[in-house]
């Protein structure tokens, strides 16, 4: 039976790295458009839905894929402006599919735009997030001074530049930021690359029993299809080579290859669709 796992926490910053992986021994991969049949796929979503508020679209899109051979985890960061045809509407910023069909319709968009197949979602909620940090002991990052400074102005904190531990508070802000660069969206999903490789640098090396505590903690935390056993069997399967993945960055659209337009009054991203699920394949199942 193939798992679509719905974990709402943007611990998506543990979920979107330590319990996809610990999905990889269980999970058996679709056989993709193109490619190797043994990549696992899983499309994490985190969204910023607010109480009694609906149509939220995806706040950010981030394509996991796990080749056990190569023992390589690929994090795609998918850049919500980015614009494609969703299926059943016509043409728009890929958020707005979560808005009008949420995860099932956000993953077939993704699949038909770049010629994958997806195994599963992972829908990430804020609120949880900084619950999740701060039951690991927060997150170590490198911050610019100008970094600390927008942290400090929202959360009440006294950070500097240099290497600090964020709380689940400070390290959502940061994830989040996007206005003190020139290429905004690009830098802002690069942060939250950053957040889930320390997160993931800082988990990996950890016993087996620490790991079942850990997830034993989070299921009550986050809602998914898979039962209780079932996650903390995939740990003790996934757990010999834990220390061995490899976790590697992309981004669609790659800086350069795209240009801002104004469509239908919204501001939005154009690249070579084609090309760019060309270069995506190529990063996930190999040449």
């Amino acid at each position: 039976m193939r798992h679509r796992g719905k974990i709402r926490v943007i611990g998506a910053m543990l979920a979107l790295v330590l319990i996809p992986n610990l999905l990889v021994a269980p999970v058996q991969a679709k056989q993709p458009a193109y490619g190797k049949s043994n990549v696992l796929n899983l499309l994490l979503i985190g969204q910023d839905k607010r109480e009694g508020e609906d149509g939220n679209r995806s706040d950010s899109i981030i394509l996991c894929s796990f080749h056990p051979e190569t023992k390589k985890l690929l994090m795609t960061s998918i850049l919500r402006d980015l614009y494609v045809p969703i299926p059943g509407h016509r043409k728009n910023r890929i958020n707005a599919a979560y808005a009008f069909g949420g995860a099932p319709l956000l993953k077939k968009t993704v699949e038909q735009a770049f010629g994958i197949a997806i195994d599963g979602t992972v829908e990430v909620d804020f609120e949880g997030f900084p619950k999740i940090l701060d039951l690991l002991g927060g997150v170590k990052l490198e911050l610019r001074q100008d970094e600390a400074d927008l942290i400090n102005r929202k959360t009440g904190s006294d950070l500097k530049e240099g290497t600090v531990t964020l709380t689940g508070e400070q390290a959502l802000v940061y994830s989040r930021i996007r206005n003190l660069d020139r290429d905004g969206d690009f830098s802002r999903t690069d942060r939250q690359r950053k957040v889930l490789q320390a997160v993931w640098d800082s988990n990996k090396e950890s016993s087996l029993p620490t790991l079942l505590k850990v997830v034993s903690t989070l299921i009550p935390m986050i809602e998914t299809d898979m039962r209780s056993g079932e996650l903390l069997r995939a740990v003790v399967d996934v757990f010999p080579v834990l220390s061995q993945i490899t976790i590697v960055s992309y981004q669609i659209p790659q800086a350069g290859q795209c240009v801002d337009r104004v469509v239908d009054g919204m501001a939005v991203l154009v690249t070579d669709l084609e090309a760019a699920g060309e270069g995506l394949r190529e990063q996930i199942y190999g040449p």
